[in-house]
């Protein structure tokens, strides 16, 4: 009688057990998992895709992207094949963070100076748990972003800086002029037609523009050296400021045809998700210095 009360408990016991971690075990499978974590006060999602390939049991670290929507948009939506994100995933190898923001309308929440939010604390514990869980090289962690997403990206550079290597901000701008603690490399683009986030001063926001947000995270970064060449015909101007010594550079990508949308291929445009991840490959973080 006692054994099968013993077995009993046991079958009982097993499916709660199962069920506390099955959330993080089959996050470690390939494909894309919802996922969701305490911070802040508050529970909060995100969506995570494994490239095919990995192995949780692997040697060798890989690097993680982390992709962050508009303004009204989703993590379903920042995952979709107009970001391409995923297809990039499967064929280079890295690990893609979607993460939702929240709010009526849905959006993200920057910082100024060196104040955090629920948002940026949000991705930091993020990122924490994904170094945990995962082959992450923590060295190679970088963020992308669209709209509201840039505007975070930028924010969040500035106020975390020992947590990520390089931003792409597309069609967002940095809201105030704070110094990230340590370098970080960006990769913008922005159109300069866009009607939502003007590319100058016509929308007289009161905070940077895109070429004055490049040039703020370049001088952040002691990036002295500055050139602009002029690409398709003309249509696309580039801007590159680089560091005299060292791995930081700051690159930004004016569309003359360019509106409020993510960059597509074409004859007028640029290959925007391939351009972030080459330029991110380029720029990982220098690893800390070893104490003596």
């Amino acid at each position: 009688m006692l054994r099968r009360t013993t077995l009993l408990f046991a079958l009982l016991l097993l499916p709660l057990t199962a069920g506390i971690l099955s959330e993080p075990c089959s996050a470690q499978k390939k494909g894309t998992h919802k996922r969701t974590i305490e911070t802040g006060g508050m529970t909060r999602d995100f969506l995570l895709h494994i490239p095919s390939g990995y192995n949780p049991r692997q040697k060798k670290l890989v690097p993680m992207v982390i992709m962050l929507h508009g303004r009204n948009g989703s993590s379903e939506a920042a995952s979709s094949a107009y970001y391409g994100w995923k297809a990039l995933a499967k064929k280079e190898k890295f690990i893609v963070v979607f993460p939702s923001g929240i709010g009526k309308p849905v959006q993200w929440h920057q910082g100024t100076g060196a104040a955090a939010t629920k948002d940026s604390l949000f991705l930091s514990d993020t990122i924490d748990l994904m170094l945990k869980e995962l082959k992450v090289d923590p060295n190679k962690v970088y963020m992308t972003g669209h709209s509201s997403g840039a505007f975070m990206a930028y924010s969040f550079a500035a106020t975390h800086s020992h947590k990520i290597a390089a931003i792409g901000p597309v069609a967002g701008l940095l809201i105030d002029k704070t110094k990230p603690k340590f370098p970080v490399s960006v990769i913008s683009f922005h159109g300069m037609v866009d009607e939502i986030v003007p590319y100058g001063k016509e929308g007289s926001w009161g905070i940077p523009t895109a070429t004055e947000s490049a040039a703020l995270f370049a001088k952040h970064g002691d990036c002295s050296e500055h050139e602009r060449e002029d690409l398709k015909k003309g249509l696309v101007h580039l801007d590159t400021w680089t560091m005299k010594k060292g791995n930081t550079e700051v690159q930004l990508y004016s569309l003359e045809k360019g509106g409020h949308g993510w960059p597509q291929p074409g004859s007028k445009s640029v290959k925007t998700t391939q351009l972030i991840w080459e330029f991110f490959k380029a720029h990982p973080r220098e690893p800390a210095k070893k104490k003596s």
